[in-house]
């Protein structure tokens, strides 16, 4: 089960430690955990459980899922 945060005022749900998936044109485009994000939540850097750790801002026109853990 997800739950489906998109668009301005939306990331702010996310809250470091949340399982995140981001996707992309109905694809599938990075996965892991939230590992910091900026107070109005515009920006979140997720950590692949492999170590990778990548940014991402909300007008980059990703999806953001919170996904079940």
């Amino acid at each position: 089960m997800t739950n489906r945060v998109k668009g301005p005022g939306l990331w702010e749900d996310v809250q470091v430690g949340d399982p995140v998936e981001l996707s992309r044109n109905g694809r599938a485009a990075y996965a892991g955990l939230v590992d910091d994000r900026t107070a109005d939540g515009d920006v979140v850097w997720v950590r692949t459980p492999v170590g990778g750790r990548r940014l991402f801002h909300i007008s980059d026109g990703y999806e953001l899922a919170i996904t079940a853990s």
